[in-house]
């Protein structure tokens, strides 16, 4: 029970500015509206992989680090992890800071929560992957967290499919990529949402492209509230290529900065669920 009120450790709004999780609609990122209230052997495998998550970043030193969960399967688009967050530490516990869209709807808040609440959204696979920034990014990632600042790259208006180089909508990975360019620019060139997505440009940030033919983005668009496409330019709508921000394609633009990643490469640390 220590361990579980630990890991579970508590879900509120960030920076006193958003409703309280447990008042409000359904929130999801990574995952489909369709699945129900998970079942006391996927809340067991959610506290075994909180466990085991929790076991990775204990002998760390990090105040930060990327966490990210599988709760869909993507492997048709060659994508593994669905959803990425922030950890923090405080004290002895961690807290994830994350961007959910209300189910149904096209609005999203912004939550912190502990490990077990954030994998227990009926996970498509249990796992995490964890990487590590480098100390000084973590330093300026942690202020704007547990402040105001993250909350100024925050975008409510959601589209999981969301043009990352317009500020018209966002997704839950695309506020992490923001929040990030701020911790990893030079002092005041990622400042707004707009100035921090213009530095991932000029930086060399290159969103995940996939190809939509026609008639998915129309069902998509007509059947789903969280989708939309208007935000995208034109000669990419038109022909199907649909850029966004992705786990993969925000941990491949921290491989290519020399100030991206404490540990050369940009490994991800896995964590599975525990041995029974």
């Amino acid at each position: 029970m220590q361990r579980a009120a630990t890991l579970l450790a508590w879900c509120r709004p960030l920076a006193l500015a958003l409703a309280l999780a447990a008042a409000a609609p359904a929130a999801l990122a990574g995952r489909s509206c369709d699945e129900g209230t998970p079942d006391a052997a996927q809340a067991a495998q959610s506290l075994s992989l909180a466990e085991n998550t929790l076991a990775v970043l204990a002998p760390l030193q990090d105040e930060v680090v990327l966490l990210a969960r599988v709760g869909q399967d993507l492997s048709k688009y060659k994508q593994h992890y669905s959803h990425m967050a922030f950890a923090v530490r405080q004290g002895e516990r961690w807290s994830v800071v994350h961007k959910l869209n209300t189910c149904g709807t096209d609005e999203s808040k912004l939550y912190e929560q502990g490990l077990m609440e954030f994998f227990a959204d009926s996970l498509f696979k249990y796992e995490a992957g964890i990487w590590r920034l480098e100390p000084a990014v973590q330093e300026r990632l942690k202020k704007a967290l547990l402040g105001k600042k993250s909350v100024d790259y925050h975008e409510p208006r959601y589209s999981m499919l969301a043009y990352p180089f317009s500020t018209k909508y966002q997704n839950s990975n695309g506020w992490v990529l923001e929040v990030l360019a701020w911790g990893l620019a030079p002092e005041d060139e990622a400042n707004t949402r707009k100035s921090a997505q213009a530095w991932l440009q000029a930086t060399g940030y290159r969103p995940t492209q996939l190809e939509l033919g026609t008639m998915t983005r129309l069902g998509a668009r007509v059947t789903r509230a969280n989708v939309a496409f208007d935000d995208h330019p034109d000669n990419l709508r038109w022909s199907g290529h649909i850029q966004t921000v992705t786990v993969d394609s925000v941990i491949g633009f921290l491989r290519t900065l020399p100030n991206g990643c404490l540990e050369k490469g940009c490994p991800t640390r896995t964590a599975k669920l525990l041995a029974p």
